[in-house]
């Protein structure tokens, strides 16, 4: 299963920088690629004012912490608590907030949340700009959370904007998974913290993630984190998935012997920070339990050695690709050699930034440019013509093109001469020096 958890994390990473360009926000994709945009200081966030932007910041809350990674914030973290162990903050500075004063840090700014919040009053009484940021509940409050941290860590306006559109993309990928999901049957579900009552109920942003997995939370009538055994017998749910440690005495309990989820052995531990931490560990969290729920996704052959959760990856990639490539209604021109002008620059840019066009450029459509298209075409899956037909130019203008060596780059840009960096060359000079090369 740790397996799993890896390569979901790595769909993660890649699904949420290639759903940048679908929130219509091109003008703060630059924040969702890891450079963040500056907004207005100073600025209020939860009743705290901050007068500059922050460049030591020091983060309380693993979860928080969480945001900030998937803002592309982390380069203004200065230190966390022990217990933010996301595996790119392992080199960053541990302190206690006790003995923040004999640390050598001195934050400009601390995030943390109401779980973390037991030092708050001294820290403020220390004269440290301290903010409380609570966790989200919903897809809604989603949005809040994450338009609060860019706008404390990259002040109001674009700040604010950039937070909500990476909140959206993220929601996106999960909208991307509950599409694969049989929509056939209900799955029932549920997290249990502890076999004493404590759960995930409907309150819980937990529960939300539940929902995008395609499965029901059987306690999401219920709030405050608690349930009644008779609920959990009743319910009888098709899976339970529970805190690290507990399968094992789970299923030795008399009370739960007549569960379905235990006599199908259907019982999964799940690490707690995957119901917790509300930066891109959602999306991990909802591929884990879709694959746990919908084995069928994930069915290959005998003779095939895959880990549990690629068939699904790779489902959620081809249905994001075809949502991404149907939204886009610009009408291309067809450019092929001989032609100049705005739009062949355009094309040479977009080429030259997935890394197939390796010189300078000035509009002319060459030899060489019409080479770099085929293998454009190549690695894309189109045919090699050397032709940017209107199926090779949406693709190319996505922010699911392939680049060159095989990655997706994220949003792409826009087919207009202005995205194209200038060159000294003139007109016919690109293809004559590239191909003496």
């Amino acid at each position: 299963m740790k397996k799993a958890f890896f390569r979901a994390w790595a769909l993660a990473l890649c699904l949420c920088l290639a759903c940048g360009a679908l929130s219509a926000c091109s003008d703060i994709t630059d924040l969702t690629s890891g450079v963040a945009s500056t907004g207005e200081f100073p600025v209020e966030v939860a009743g705290v004012t901050i007068a500059s932007k922050p460049q030591k910041v020091l983060v309380l809350s693993p979860s928080l912490a969480d945001v900030v990674l998937a803002l592309g914030c982390e380069t203004q973290l200065a230190a966390s608590s022990e217990d933010c162990a996301q595996d790119s903050l392992r080199d960053l500075t541990k302190v206690d907030p006790k003995a923040l004063s004999e640390s050598g840090v001195v934050p400009d700014l601390i995030l943390l949340d109401p779980a973390s919040a037991s030092e708050e009053t001294a820290l403020r009484d220390a004269g440290y700009t301290v903010l409380n940021i609570a966790p989200a509940s919903d897809r809604v409050d989603y949005e809040r959370l994450f338009a609060q941290v860019s706008s404390a860590l990259n002040g109001g306006g674009p700040g604010y904007d950039a937070g909500v559109a990476a909140a959206q993309d993220i929601f996106l990928t999960l909208d991307n998974i509950v599409r694969v999901v049989p929509s056939d049957r209900v799955t029932t579900a549920c997290y249990l913290y502890d076999l004493d009552g404590s759960a995930v109920t409907g309150d819980m942003f937990g529960s939300t993630i539940m929902t995008y997995s395609g499965v029901t939370n059987i306690f999401k009538s219920l709030t405050g984190g608690q349930y009644e055994f008779d609920s959990l017998r009743m319910s009888n749910p098709n899976l339970i998935f529970c805190a690290p440690g507990l399968k094992e005495e789970l299923e030795e309990d008399s009370r739960f012997a007549d569960l379905q989820a235990v006599k199908n052995g259907k019982v999964v531990e799940l690490e707690n920070r995957m119901m917790e931490w509300q930066g891109r560990t959602i999306v991990e969290c909802a591929l884990t339990i879709s694959g746990t729920a919908f084995p069928e996704l994930t069915e290959e052959s005998p003779m095939e050695v895959t880990d549990p959760a690629s068939k699904i990856e790779d489902q959620v990639n081809s249905a994001l690709t075809s949502s991404q490539l149907a939204a886009d209604d610009t009408v291309y021109e067809t450019l092929r050699e001989g032609d100049q002008g705005d739009d062949v620059l355009a094309l040479q840019s977009r080429l030259d930034e997935l890394g197939y066009l390796d010189t300078d450029y000035d509009g002319h459509f060459g030899e060489y440019t019409a080479s770099c298209l085929r293998d454009f075409q190549r690695d894309n899956g189109l045919e090699e013509t050397g032709i940017a037909d209107q199926d090779t130019q949406r693709r190319l203008f996505s922010q699911v093109a392939r680049a060159k060596g095989g990655a997706s780059p994220g949003p792409g840009a826009s087919p207009s001469a202005s995205s194209a960096p200038e060159s000294g060359g003139e007109d016919g000079a690109e293809d004559n020096g590239e191909a003496e090369e």
